[in-house]
């Protein structure tokens, strides 16, 4: 038996996000196969929300929010950064406690 190629869709409730983690990836508006070369690149630690995953490519939206794909093995999951954020606002709430508040987004 024959399986189809399968590609999972997301949608903006379970997007999963996914971070670069080569040094420079090719970025295609329309498709690895278009006949013009990529249209950008991106770099290592760069984010981006995937739409839908292919065999082979996945079709993200960027930081600026324009759409294309983009090799699956340049990228990972963004989850092992969530650990290291967790335990910084502990830190930061104990420096920052004697001084004024802090504004959101700015850091002393």
């Amino acid at each position: 038996m024959i399986t189809g190629c399968g590609s999972i869709e997301y949608n903006s409730t379970n997007s999963p996000k996914m971070v670069v983690v080569v040094e420079r990836t090719p970025f295609f508006h329309n498709g690895p196969a278009q006949g013009n070369g990529p249209d950008l690149s991106l770099v290592k630690g760069d984010e981006v929300e995937v739409l839908r995953k292919e065999l082979g490519y996945s079709f993200v939206r960027i930081f600026d929010g324009q759409n294309g794909y983009v090799a699956n093995e340049a990228l990972k999951p963004l989850l092992p950064a969530a650990p290291e954020a967790s335990a910084k606002p502990k830190t930061e709430t104990a420096r920052t406690s004697t001084n004024a508040p802090a504004k959101p987004g700015f850091r002393y």
